[in-house]
């Protein structure tokens, strides 16, 4: 049978891999044949993840993403020692509730990291001549807090829509490579996250509009992985510059 999202022999970069929907992302890359260098801060989860994955030809990185200034040298590293990247995803991320008249610069810097500079970052020195090929793709998940506003995520809602203004550029910047760019923007997952926030606010407005306005569900991590993993195939050649909502309807409420 013919399985046009097979990626036998890719070498992608899952940065965020040590929790969350880096964890589902990376295994489902890695039963599509794909070979896969999984990042993150937490090198006892990654060792965890390690043994969960389909496949040979793994590795595992250790990498702080709040430290960009590193990121080119880790890239340099990675490249020289298993080759050139025919993907990266971006799944590190964090999404933290602050409100305004909490939220200072320091606040916001720490989350433009993660969730933008170290992304950015990573994209510059993973397209450099030789690290990735021709016609690759690169997917960051990003958020329909790109779209939509929340009380007390502000910080978390720029860096989301900075995010997938950043890729519109991208895709101009790398277009001569023909390498994709594009992102996912997910509402509601059922991560432990998502179990947390449910059971520690359970009677809260935002709890019931959930309920209410995503109504076809909350999503699961692995339809996130698959949609990621169509972006990152060969199955989506000339999908470039796209932001995929997997929102349940949310955002159409």
């Amino acid at each position: 049978m013919i399985n046009p999202m097979d990626l036998t022999g890719k070498r992608i970069l899952v940065t965020g891999a040590a929790g969350g929907m880096g964890v589902e992302t990376a295994i489902q890359l890695s039963r599509l044949g794909a070979r896969v260098v999984i990042s993150g801060r937490n090198e006892e989860k990654l060792k965890e993840l390690y043994g969960r994955l389909e496949g040979i030809g793994h590795h595992i990185h250790v990498m702080d993403l709040n430290e960009v200034d590193t990121i080119e040298e880790s890239i340099r590293n990675l490249v020289s020692e298993y080759g050139p990247f025919s993907g990266f995803v971006h799944c590190a991320g964090i999404a933290p509730m602050r409100p305004l008249k909490m939220t200072r610069t320091e606040n916001m810097i720490q989350v433009m990291n993660a969730n933008l500079f170290s992304f950015i970052e990573i994209v510059r020195c993973i397209t450099k001549k030789g690290c990735f090929e021709d016609e690759g793709s690169i997917v960051a998940v990003s958020s329909t807090a790109s779209i939509q506003g929340k009380q007390s995520k502000v910080a978390y809602s720029a860096s989301k829509a900075a995010l997938d203004g950043a890729i519109r550029c991208l895709v101009c910047d790398l277009k001569k490579k023909k390498i994709r760019v594009n992102s996912v923007m997910p509402c509601w997952v059922n991560t432990r996250m998502y179990q947390i926030y449910m059971d520690r606010y359970p009677d809260t407005f935002e709890v019931q509009e959930i309920k209410e306005k995503q109504y076809m569900g909350v999503t699961e991590p692995i339809e996130v992985a698959n949609t990621i993993a169509f972006l990152i195939s060969d199955a989506a050649k000339t999908i470039t510059g796209t932001s995929i909502l997997i929102d349940g309807g949310m955002s159409q409420g």
